[in-house]
């Protein structure tokens, strides 16, 4: 029998989700102290053989959250350009991760971004990147 999900308070399901985000999750994000949390719990479909969480699904969902705070401290949408990973420990299968970033620079064009995924035991995932600010008129 499996255990029921347990979301920790303050975070709410991304239900507006589609793509990647629809196919991989629920996620959750919350919005505390002026920074975007983002959060999930991954299952057997974000599994590799050795079953832990894929390492592609880690860079996938830090990369969304990186991004989330390009919008929500620039108010721009973004794309990827650059992203410098560094895998510190596993994501566990039914574990509550939960990853943020934090932009450290921009020109006006390109938004420097640090982030960093974890778990409630340790540091999962460490990541530097660079985001190509869209035109504040594309939706």
């Amino acid at each position: 029998m499996s255990r029921p999900v347990e979301i920790p308070a303050g975070f709410r399901e991304l239900t507006e989700s589609s793509g990647f985000a629809g196919a991989n999750g629920p996620w959750y994000e919350k919005v505390e102290g002026g920074r975007v949390i983002r959060g999930f719990r991954p299952g057997p479909q974000h599994a590799n053989k050795l079953g832990i969480v894929h390492g592609g699904m880690l860079a996938a969902f830090l990369d969304s959250a990186m991004g989330t705070a390009v919008f929500h401290a620039l108010d721009r949408h973004a794309v990827t350009m650059r992203l410098s990973l560094d895998y510190l420990g596993p994501g566990r299968l039914g574990d509550w991760l939960q990853a943020e970033g934090e932009v450290v620079g921009q020109d006006g064009q390109v938004a420097q971004v640090r982030g960093r995924l974890y778990g409630l035991r340790h540091e999962v995932l460490t990541g530097i990147g660079s985001f190509a600010l869209l035109s504040r008129h594309r939706r």
